[in-house]
């Protein structure tokens, strides 16, 4: 296994790796004359990418590596997942509104000149698509990225991770469908089923990340809570029956919980605050009810 995952990525120092598969389609697109189409669609997908990781790191979220992958570069995240739910939507947002600047400075110089006409309509082109794809609402799209980032604020990180896991499905399986009608109907359309291919491999690899994001997300938590001053505080109530476990789907970074067990008269027997939930969840059970914490 090990060996095949280096044949996947080659590293170049400590930070940065690259796919061989990147280098035999820049020697190809050399070696067969569309070397122009191949440095336009990885130089759209470049600019798109770096301003992510640029915003991140002006934000302060840290990265552990890049890599440098076919159709683009990848910037990982040393945490796994961002924090704090409005710098993910600035980083998320940034590389939509960056294939915009792009698209519209290729508009003006199109304008402006008959030189490589053909080359700069292509890349106005390909920057709209970029945009216009990433917008999707689906993760790992940078529009899933925004609508999450949006839900978390009200909801936590990891009831918005299972929210937008169920809402991906339907846009993603909308491209997965398009992309087999087309291939029944109309000519062979690689890149459509290139696109739903990737985005069901990666929406599964999300799923299977929702248990580690939620880890996370409580061991930064005391940390978060330890750097402000003050955070906001939402009381709940629940039944003295509800699994506690329940409890950790509405964590999140920035807020406080406390919360009211009642009995089946709606009255109020124990209050409890999350980091006694948390406590006994981690040191007695996790299949604790709210009643016997």
């Amino acid at each position: 296994m090990k060996f095949f995952k280096s044949l996947w990525l080659i590293p170049i120092g400590r930070r940065i790796s690259v796919s061989p598969f990147f280098l035999i389609m820049t020697a190809a697109s050399i070696a067969w004359g569309y070397w122009d189409i191949f440095f336009i669609s990885y130089a759209s997908a470049l600019i798109h990418e770096c301003a992510h990781i640029l915003t991140a790191r002006s934000l302060k979220v840290g990265i552990s590596r890049i890599e440098i992958l076919p159709f683009g570069i990848c910037g990982k995240l040393s945490a796994g997942f961002i924090k704090n739910p409005y710098k993910e939507i600035l980083i998320a947002a940034a590389g939509p509104l960056c294939s915009g600047v792009a698209a519209l400075v290729l508009c003006a110089a199109a304008s402006k000149t008959n030189a490589f006409k053909e080359q700069l309509i292509y890349g106005i082109n390909i920057n709209i698509a970029l945009i216009i794809i990433n917008l999707i609402p689906a993760l790992p799209l940078d529009g899933g990225r925004i609508l999450k980032g949006l839900i978390s604020i009200n909801c936590g990180a990891v009831r918005a991770y299972n929210i937008m896991m169920r809402v991906s499905r339907f846009p993603i399986g909308g491209i997965a469908a398009a992309s087999v009608i087309l291939l029944l109907i109309n000519d062979f359309n690689m890149s459509l089923i290139l696109i739903g291919a990737f985005l069901l491999g990666n929406l599964s690899l999300e799923q299977k990340n929702i248990s580690i994001i939620s880890l996370r997300e409580i061991l930064y938590y005391k940390d978060a809570l330890k750097r402000s001053e003050f955070c906001p505080v939402t009381r709940m109530a629940a039944h003295s029956s509800v699994s506690a476990g329940l409890f950790l789907r509405r964590l999140g970074c920035y807020k406080y919980h406390i919360i009211d067990v009642i009995n089946d008269d709606g009255v109020i027997i124990k209050t409890v605050t999350e980091s006694q939930i948390i406590s006994a969840l981690i040191n007695r059970s996790i299949r604790l009810t709210m009643g016997e914490i």
